[in-house]
């Protein structure tokens, strides 16, 4: 395959097929899970906001493949889909600072969505969004700062930000380079 954004025309690939059927399989594990044991109890609410979550990874990674494919926009997009799910799920099953209802925690969960709307909105034009995935990386530690006057005596896991930073940061990095190798 070259380096040409799918065009579509082969829309039931094997590829697909296998990752939406590993969101599926993801959302079914939980539901096998009780059957098996009481440790696990998720609510219809449970499945509907997990289900929510795979659907925009698969969307995300779908755009990514349309839009970019094996360049550096799809990369870009495909990475910031990745650090979105992983930072919402994260966050609402945890919380990435104190237990997941603590307000500091609601900055990480208006990071993702401001990003993903402000990049639709510049229709994932590479020099635009590079800037918007700087914002939120540069948004996950100084959250963790405001978190140290928010809510004293609460831990920062400076790590887990940190690392969350780098993964967005690589983002902005894959746009920067799509920007700069449309603009030769």
């Amino acid at each position: 395959m070259n380096d040409q954004a799918d065009t579509g025309h082969n829309w039931l690939n094997g590829w697909r097929i296998a990752g939406w059927g590993a969101a599926l399989a993801l959302l079914a594990l939980p539901a096998i899970a009780m059957q098996f044991t009481d440790e696990v109890h998720w609510t219809p609410l449970d499945f509907g906001f997990a289900a929510v979550l795979l659907l925009a990874l698969g969307t995300g990674l779908e755009i990514a493949i349309r839009l970019g494919g094996r360049t550096p926009k799809g990369l870009g997009i495909a990475i910031a889909s990745v650090a979105g799910f992983l930072t919402l799920w994260a966050n609402f099953a945890v919380g990435f600072i104190g237990a997941e209802s603590e307000p500091v925690n609601t900055g990480f969960t208006l990071l993702v969505i401001g990003g993903v709307l402000l990049s639709l909105l510049v229709r994932f034009h590479p020099g635009a969004v590079r800037w918007i995935m700087a914002v939120i990386a540069m948004g996950q530690p100084l959250l963790g700062v405001a978190a140290l006057w928010m809510m004293p005596g609460h831990a920062v896991e400076w790590g887990v930000l940190l690392v969350f930073a780098a993964i967005w940061s690589a983002a902005a990095l894959c746009f920067h380079r799509a920007h700069r190798r449309a603009a030769r």
